[in-house]
C-alpha cells in the first residue's frame, strides 16, 4: 500500500500480485467493499471508508498520557487459481485525528508594519505624503463553545489604536458542526496621524456596531452585517463582512489562523456619497512551532470627507503589511 496509513478523507493505492493466479479480490469483511481483477495483479485504490456502512468520523483516543490515534481495518484477499481458492488477512491503517477540547484561546504578539499613507485634495494637492516602519502590539481572546463564539481584540502603535469585540450566538444548529446564529460587532479605532489644520478632518475616535446573521463551526464565524459607523461628527451607514478562523479551537486542530475583515461606511450624499470610510483587512497566523505562529497581515483603509467646495474634498489612505509573531495559550 502507497502510503502505509490512509488519512482522514484520503486514500490509499493498493497492489497485489500472485504469479500464476487467475483471478484476486480484495474485499471487507462485510462485505460492502469490493475490488475484483482477472490475472495475477490488482491494482486498486482504497479510500479511508472502506468497509464503513455509514459515513462517521471517528477519533483518537487518549488514555494514561498515550495517545491511541490509528485505526486498523481487517481486509480479505482472495487468490483464484485454476477454480482453487485461498484466503489471506491484511490489516488496513487509518491515522484518526484527535478530537481538539480546547475552546479558550489566548495570543499576544507584535508586529512590524510597513506603512504607506497620504491625504490628497480632489485638485491632487497634498497634505500629508509618508512611508514609515513602526511596531504594532496585539492581544486577542476567543472562546468558542457549542452555542457561543466571542472574540475580543486590540492593537496598539504609536499613532493608532483599537479594539473590537465579536459574539455570536446560536439560534439554530443544522448538524455537522454547523449552526446558524446572530452576530454583533462593536469597534473603536483613535487615528493620530491624520493631519491637523483642516477641520474636515478627523483625528478623534471612531465607533462601529453592526449585527448581522452569522453561520459558525466550532473556531470558525462567518458574518455579513449591517450597522453604524459614527466619528463624533457624522454618523454613517455600514456594511460589513466577518470571518474568523481560530485553527487551535476547530473540532480537530489545524495550524492556521485567519481573520478577514471588510466594512464600508457611507452617507453624506442620497446617491453619491461624498463621506466615506472603507477597511480591508486580512491576518494569517501559521504555527512555526505549537504555541507560537508567525503572523503577516495587510490592511488597506480609506476615507473621504466632503467640503462645501466640492474640488477640495479630502481623501486619505493608508495601506500596511505586517509581519510578525505571536504566542497562544489555549484550554
Amino acid at each position: 500500500m502507497t502510503p502505509s496509513m490512509a488519512l482522514p478523507g484520503g486514500s490509499v493505492q493498493l497492489k497485489v500480485t500472485s504469479p500464476s493466479s487467475d483471478s484476486i479480490s480484495v474485499e471487507s469483511l462485510n462485505g460492502l467493499d469490493r475490488y475484483w481483477d482477472t490475472g495475477s495483479t490488482l491494482d486498486a485504490r482504497i479510500g479511508s471508508d472502506f468497509g464503513d456502512s455509514v459515513p462517521s468520523t471517528r477519533y483518537a483516543l487518549r488514555e494514561k498520557g498515550k495517545l491511541f490515534d490509528v485505526l486498523k481495518k481487517p481486509m480479505k484477499v482472495v487468490v483464484c487459481r485454476k477454480g482453487a481458492c485461498r484466503e489471506y488477512y491484511h490489516d488496513f491503517a487509518v491515522r484518526l485525528p484527535e478530537r481538539n477540547e480546547r475552546s479558550v484561546a489566548v495570543t499576544g504578539g507584535w508586529n512590524t508594519a510597513f506603512t504607506k499613507r497620504a491625504v490628497t485634495a480632489r485638485d491632487k494637492s497634498v497634505l500629508l505624503k509618508e512611508a514609515l516602519n513602526h511596531t504594532v502590539w496585539n492581544v486577542q481572546a476567543e472562546i468558542a463553545t457549542g452555542k457561543l463564539s466571542g472574540r475580543v481584540q486590540g492593537f496598539y502603535g504609536a499613532d493608532e489604536r483599537g479594539g473590537s469585540l465579536d459574539l455570536s450566538h446560536e439560534i439554530k444548529r443544522m448538524g455537522d458542526g454547523m449552526s446558524y446564529g446572530l452576530a454583533l460587532r462593536v469597534a473603536a479605532t483613535h487615528a493620530e496621524w491624520l493631519p491637523t489644520g483642516n477641520a474636515a478632518l478627523t483625528r478623534g475616535t471612531a465607533y462601529r456596531a453592526s449585527f448581522g446573521p452569522s453561520i459558525m463551526i466550532k473556531g470558525l464565524t462567518a458574518s455579513s452585517q449591517l450597522g453604524i459607523y459614527t466619528d463624533g461628527k457624522e454618523t454613517l451607514q455600514e456594511v460589513s463582512t466577518f470571518v474568523s478562523l481560530n485553527g487551535g479551537l476547530t473540532e480537530v486542530r489545524t495550524p492556521v489562523t485567519v481573520t478577514l475583515e471588510k466594512t464600508f461606511a457611507f452617507g453624506g450624499e442620497p446617491l453619491i456619497p461624498r463621506r466615506r470610510d472603507q477597511l480591508e483587512r486580512l491576518t494569517l497566523g501559521f504555527d512555526v512551532v505549537r504555541n507560537f505562529a508567525l503572523r503577516l497581515g495587510m490592511t488597506t483603509h480609506r476615507s473621504a470627507w466632503p467640503t462645501q467646495d466640492r474640488q477640495s474634498d479630502l481623501k486619505a489612505s493608508e495601506v500596511y503589511y505586517m509581519i510578525g509573531g505571536q504566542y497562544t495559550i489555549s484550554w
